[in-house]
């Protein structure tokens, strides 16, 4: 799995010899011959020998087929070699830049990105936290026995002895219940804490997800995206697999509702802008909290080869000192990069058709 140390790592990697980028779709039903054939056509008229070399050699004799696809990143002109095997899914292509292509990365990270689970019954919970599609860590915890009175029979009517003793049994069972549902929660908080989780599902009988999710604190409420029916004995897989259609119906809805809270905030002139020009200075100032981007919006712009302002405009001389610009073949990737170093947030948005219209923009710090 790409870690954190990683991407940062091709985030702040830069060359004066070209960086080939490329993602290759690995996935199950796609045999060998067929992706390789497809790096192979990929990479005609590329005209990088050395690095075509490289990821060539890379796949035919190191990739050992981990998850469903690969990212590759070579310079090798400057002995940079970098390969990753991704649990999920991408869109096989390749790019050439001075820089690792890091956008579907973005794509992924908003997609897969930061999922806990809780699986929660009356007597403990499971915690899992999924990040780009694999299981990162799992924890469990085990309260106090619920015991269980049966009903009807001609021994719970007795002389009303039996009745009475089972109402106290199973107030007990109940306090019981709500005190282990409470521990719970502390301990999802803990372990969600630990993990940065984003987004949180909950899975469980009605009762104990609405109890659970109730001793969840506000701020944890508000990340919880779906729930899920698994029982407690679900395995590692069938979770994942739940997470992610859960999360992705989830996902659709809440990106509606930030291309409603940009536009809004945006045509108010407060804490919102839509569009490439705004977007950019948005971005140079540092003030993106989020960048929203269509998957499918690219444009060309144009870079200060001294200062880095980034513009939509081919100008004379920089605005902010005077220097000379440079095409920039994709503005939108460089834009990502740097909202990414920020630390703001990238959601890269696929069949919003507001967005689609839009191409670019973002919601604000300040």
């Amino acid at each position: 799995m790409l870690s954190d140390k990683a991407l940062q790592e091709l985030l702040d990697y830069e060359s004066s010899d070209p960086v080939l980028s490329i993602y290759l779709n690995t996935d199950t039903d796609i045999t060998p011959d067929a992706y390789k054939l497809t790096l192979r056509s990929m990479l005609k008229g590329i005209e990088m020998p050395s690095d075509e070399e490289a990821a060539l050699n890379y796949i035919e004799h190191e990739y050992a087929r981990q998850g469903r696809s690969v990212a590759i990143f070579s310079c090798v002109a400057k002995k940079y070699f970098r390969a990753y095997p991704l649990s999920v899914p991408v869109h096989s292509r390749v790019h050439i830049a001075s820089r690792p292509y890091v956008r579907p990365l973005a794509n992924i990270l908003d997609a897969y990105g930061a999922y806990g689970v809780a699986l929660v019954d009356m007597q403990g919970a499971r915690f899992f936290y999924f990040h780009m599609g694999e299981l990162v860590e799992e924890e469990g915890v085990l309260g106090d026995d619920v015991r269980h009175t049966k009903s009807g029979g001609a021994s719970s009517s007795v002389h009303g002895r039996s009745s009475h003793a089972d109402a106290g049994v199973s107030r007990q069972s109940e306090n019981t219940a709500k005190r282990n549902l409470k521990d719970s929660a502390e301990s999802a908080v803990t372990f969600f804490e630990k993990q940065k989780v984003r987004r949180v599902i909950i899975s469980g009988t009605d009762k104990n997800v609405a109890q659970f999710q109730n001793n969840l604190p506000k701020t944890w409420q508000s990340l919880v995206v779906g729930t899920l029916s698994l029982g407690m004995t679900a395995n590692r897989q069938e979770v994942l697999e739940e997470t992610i259609k859960v999360g992705a119906a989830a996902e659709v809805k809440r990106e509606a509702g930030l291309v409603r809270q940009m536009v809004t905030a945006a045509a108010k002139g407060i804490e919102g802008v839509v569009g490439l020009r705004d977007a950019l200075h948005a971005t140079r100032e540092g003030r993106v909290q989020t960048l929203l981007v269509d998957e499918n919006f690219h444009a060309p712009g144009y870079r200060c080869q001294s200062c880095d302002h980034l513009t939509p405009d081919e100008l004379d001389a920089c605005p902010f000192c005077g220097g000379n610009f440079t095409q920039a073949p994709d503005a939108t990737e460089i834009a990502v990069r740097r909202v990414m170093l920020s630390g703001g947030i990238v959601e890269i948005l696929r069949d919003n058709a507001e967005m689609a219209e839009i191409g670019i923009g973002g919601l604000l710090r300040y």
